[in-house]
């Protein structure tokens, strides 16, 4: 499949190539919702929410941010956000202040 890199990607040691991967994924969510915005790609995300280092975690939860903040996406976020629900709650206590931060952002977007 087109996305064999991701399944790659936690083994790359290098934590700014995986941040920036998690930002252009948030991206393409967006942008083509259609062809990307399904379990086989969000799955992704919520792997990299336990990412151990803090600048990968908070692109992706900056990515989910942009996602949770399009109503029209809510209904395809379902089985995500029940399966990762416990970790993003968990994060809110993030030994990263920035991380932790924008964690609660995210779960206020996810409960409006």
């Amino acid at each position: 499949e087109g996305h064999n890199w991701l399944v790659r990607l936690p083994k790359n040691r290098l934590v700014d190539i995986r941040a920036t991967c998690m930002e252009e994924l948030g991206v393409w969510l967006r942008t083509d919702p259609k062809e990307f915005l399904n379990d086989g790609y969000l799955k992704y995300l919520g792997w990299t929410l336990y990412d151990k280092q803090s600048p990968v975690r908070l692109q992706c939860v900056r990515a989910l941010q942009g996602l949770y903040q399009e109503k029209e996406f809510i209904g395809r976020l379902e089985l995500f956000t029940s399966r990762f629900k416990e970790r993003m709650l968990s994060m809110v206590l993030d030994k990263d202040l920035d991380v932790a931060v924008e964690t609660v952002k995210l779960l206020l977007l996810i409960h409006q």
